[in-house]
């Protein structure tokens, strides 16, 4: 670090208080702002200046653009490795670089144009008191005239895809920890505020701030565009960003949800939507009311056949009617506007030829979305992708077998890598150039992992058997018990009645032993008989 804090000089670039040794914010850390979005709003801040100041790191074909559209150029840096990289580049150029903390430098005139792409989280150096967005923004202000062009991003910490990158450990980087994270300290609550603290307009940038491919005003981002632009190129296999982000669009709005967000002060009117396809080239686009892919989704999650069938039915009926419309496109670039299905945007890109191919190839990367996300189907668990894409074209009356899913998926993938597009599910590449040490290593813990599951597996069948034992011993103790209950029962009522039977049978000889002995006493007969008489008189 410069222990001084005066101004220095090197031969090549100035250097202040707050510059940074064995560090480089341009090298094996954060993506720089590039691509043609950020590039193209760039060139409109940079266009015609006469001081245009550059904060923080930036990609270099960015700086490419932009250096010579103003009469001078000055580059703002914390470290010296990315000082001499940007000096060394621009040496023939009239730009000024200078290395260390933007809070530790002045001017010798203000500026007219001010770009700050990469935020403000990479201006000031981590040995000093840490200061938040809206000091650093006031700097920042002091150092330009009322009246100059702004440009500025600002990163939305909470957005899905931050929030998932944050805990996926394929979006993981080695050196995240070494990112001073200056604009979570004080982060804008919402675009309103930070556009209202530098008196500009804001736009929602999508998918992130890194390499955005859509600029929009949050009142003409749809949903469809959100979800067509919330999957980076650089993170394929994060499926579960677009159900995410269909939440939180519904919630919480297009600002909340969105990668980052960008103020612009003092720059030509600009559409309210810019725009890039997956290719890179800069097309039209239509803001559909609703994603096709979300709404389908939200219908399987349910399990709701009949709604997915209707949304697949919607799909076949737009592709047979202009499949030239739909060849280029995937699953998540669908729109629902008034009940009909419509492309988000036109492309030049031909993925598939037939309408019967292009209609199962997106099938089957709805199939992807839904088997790699985890989603509920309305169908029996333990379907894979090939055989959902199946039951999907069954819905519609298509008959296709596995094999026929098989073949499409690879022809797709293909065609999508020629063009420079990426599959909606990319496998994990597996680097060849590893330390055999390393694959060793792998494939120990992974015979470990296997076996530990295996004993699991034992386990749980012995712990079934166990139970199935004693199960049918509880069975055949409760059989026992009720024939031995059945038993006493018995014994019981024939113990009673033959006490019973025992006396009525002594009762009856008795009757009759006094029967056959009255019966010969004179007279008796014919008293009997009166009394009969008697009795019947008086009824």
């Amino acid at each position: 670090m410069n222990d001084l804090d005066t101004a220095s000089t090197t031969a090549t670039y100035r250097v202040v208080a707050g510059d940074m040794y064995d560090w480089s914010d341009m090298a094996e850390a954060r993506a720089l702002p590039r691509g043609p979005v950020l590039t193209r709003l760039a060139v409109a801040t940079a266009d015609g200046a006469s001081h245009l100041l550059v904060v923080g790191p930036h990609d270099l074909d960015l700086l490419d653009a932009v250096v010579g559209r103003a009469a001078t150029t000055t580059v703002v840096l914390r470290a010296h490795s990315d000082a001499e990289t940007v000096s060394e580049r621009y040496a023939a150029s009239s730009v000024d670089v200078v290395c260390g903390d933007l809070r530790a430098w002045t001017p010798d005139r203000p500026a007219d144009a001010v770009l700050a792409l990469d935020g403000l989280g990479r201006v000031a150096t981590i040995d000093s008191a840490p200061a938040d967005w809206q000091a650093i923004s006031e700097r920042l202000a002091g150092l330009a005239t009322p009246a100059a062009r702004l440009a500025v991003v600002v990163p939305n910490p909470g957005s899905p895809l931050a929030q998932l990158r944050a805990v996926t450990p394929e979006a993981a980087n080695d050196n995240a920890d070494w990112s001073f994270p200056v604009h979570d300290r004080a982060t804008p609550r919402s675009l309103a505020d930070a556009s209202t603290w530098f008196g500009g307009h804001g736009y929602t940038l999508w998918p992130d701030v890194d390499a955005p491919t859509l600029a929009a005003v949050p009142e003409a981002c749809s949903m469809a565009l959100a979800i067509a632009h919330g999957r980076p190129a650089d993170t394929p296999t994060l499926r579960e960003v677009q159900p995410a982000l269909g939440q939180t669009l519904d919630t919480l709005g297009p600002a909340a949800a969105a990668g980052g967000w960008l103020i612009t002060r003092g720059l030509p009117p600009v559409p309210s939507v810019i725009g890039v396809d997956r290719t890179g080239e800069e097309t039209s686009w239509t803001a559909a009311d609703r994603s096709w892919l979300v709404e389908a989704m939200r219908d399987s999650a349910r399990r709701d056949a009949s709604g997915l069938r209707r949304h697949v039915r919607l799909l076949r009926d737009a592709v047979d009617a202009a499949p030239e419309r739909w060849c280029g496109l995937q699953v998540d670039e669908i729109g629902l506007d008034v009940g009909g299905v419509v492309p988000v945007h036109e492309s030049a890109v031909k993925l598939a030829e037939s309408a019967e191919e292009i209609f199962l190839g997106l099938l089957d990367e709805l199939s992807a979305f839904l088997c790699v996300a985890g989603w509920r189907h309305p169908w029996p668990a333990g379907r894979g992708r090939d055989e959902l894409t199946v039951l999907l074209a069954a819905t519609v009356d298509m008959t296709v077998t596995p094999t026929d899913v098989r073949q499409v998926r690879r022809q797709r993938e293909s065609a999508l890598s020629s063009t420079g597009m990426t599959p909606v599910v990319t496998p994990r590449q597996v680097t060849t150039d590893a330390d055999p040490s390393e694959r060793q290593k792998l494939r120990d813990e992974n015979e470990a992992l296997r076996g530990q599951v295996t004993w699991f597996k034992q386990q749980m069948r012995q712990r079934q058997t166990m139970t199935h034992e004693v199960r049918m011993a509880a069975r055949r103790d409760v059989a026992a018990l009720n024939n031995r209950i059945k038993e006493l029962e018995d014994q019981l009522s024939a113990g009673r009645a033959t006490p019973l039977s025992r006396v009525a049978k002594r009762a009856s000889a008795l009757l009759r032993r006094v029967r056959g002995r009255c019966g010969r006493i004179p007279g008796v007969r014919r008293a009997a008989r009166l009394l009969r008489r008697i009795r019947g008189a008086r009824r």
